[in-house]
Order: structure tokens, then sequence, then C-alpha cells
């Protein structure tokens, strides 16, 4: 059975000063993540200090993870790659450490790609023709969300759970005007319904109809 890996790669962490202190961000963030997902079958896991990983059953909602965590370490990049294969070992259900096959692998050759760009999100699959053009929007995806500051991934990630402008702006004491500029300007509906769909193609990769 094919499973979904994550792999991510804190930008520069050598040079952030206050690593202990991301790193406690993190960590408290994943301990949520891990607790509410029913799709997370091995846990975040801070792995090399500067990376992470995760493994899933199911793409819903990882793209909803991704903002939240690029919001919490603002302005911190993360590069994040996926890897979708089969997984040789028993699944960690404790820590996402000690697993092997090609799921992570693909994830691995994911990240080197990206540590050679600019870009933040990507993609391998076993046969990689299968998963290029999702490859591509993730490209474009990271272009996108490059400038972005901190409040426009918080409010891109309260959108999957279906708030209205309203509530959204009641949650982060903004206005109502900001929170519809900075939907308008990241053109954050069209991000969801394209998340959304590239997690749609990646279940259906995942259940091995390809």
């Amino acid at each position: 059975m094919k499973r979904l890996v994550l792999i991510g790669d804190i930008v520069s962490s050598k040079k952030i000063a206050s690593r202990k202190e991301l790193q406690k961000k993190l960590q408290s963030l994943f301990k949520s993540f891990n607790k509410s997902s029913k799709t997370i079958i091995s846990p975040f896991t801070i792995t090399l200090g500067d990376e992470f990983q995760a493994v899933f059953s199911k793409a819903d909602n990882v793209f909803k993870y991704l903002w939240e965590i690029l919001h919490a370490i603002y302005p911190v990049k993360v590069r994040f790659s996926f890897g979708i294969g089969e997984i040789t070992t028993s699944i960690n259900t404790v820590q996402a450490i000690g697993m092997d096959g090609p799921a992570f692998y693909n994830a691995r050759e994911g990240l080197i790609e990206l540590k050679q760009g600019s870009f933040l999100f990507n993609i391998i699959h076993d046969d990689k023709e299968k998963v290029q053009m999702i490859k591509q929007i993730l490209f474009l995806l990271s272009h996108l969300s490059s400038g972005w500051k901190d409040k426009r991934y918080k409010i891109l990630s309260l959108l999957y759970d279906d708030l209205s402008a309203y509530q959204i702006a009641e949650k982060l004491k903004m206005s109502d005007k900001a929170v519809y500029k900075n939907i308008d300007a990241g053109a954050l509906l069209n991000v969801i319904s394209i998340t959304k769909l590239i997690s749609n193609e990646i279940n259906i990769l995942l259940k091995g109809r390809d």
C-alpha cells in the first residue's frame, strides 16, 4: 500500500539565532497536528534539528498543515517535499523515524531538488510523469506565496475550516476589510480549490489506481 511521506527542511537554519525557540514552536504545533488528525499514521517528528517528517494515509488537510507551519515560524521559510510510494518497514506510530522505502526515497529526492532552486514545495512519485502537473502547480504556489506576510498564511489555513471572512477577522482581531484584502491579493480561494484538487489526485495515486 502506498503512503504519503512529507519531509520538511528549515531554510538556512544554521543562521537562525533562536533555533531552540523555533523548535519549541514546531513541537507545540506538531503536537496539535498529531492529536487532531485521522490521516497522520506516523506523527510529525523533528529528526535532524532542521528537518522534520511525517507519514500520511491520505492527503486530506496536508496543505493546511504547511500554511500553519509557515505562519508559526514566520519569517523563516521551510522547504516541503512529498514522496508517494511504498514503505517497506513497519510504520512507526510513535515517531516518524526508523522507516524505509520508496516513499521516503522519493520525498528525499524532492527535497534535494528544492535545495538546488528557490521553490518551497515539491512532489515525487515512482513514475515521475504521473505527478508532473502537480509538481509544476506546486512550483507556482511556491512563487505565489513567497512574499506573503504571516497573517496571510494564517488566513489561508483558517479558510480550510470553512470560516467566513467575518469569523476569521474576529479570530485574528483584524478588520473584515483587511481579511478580504488578503483573500483577494493572494487569490486564496483559488489556492484552496487548487490544493484540494491536488489532495484528491494524490489520494487516487495512493490507492494505486494510477
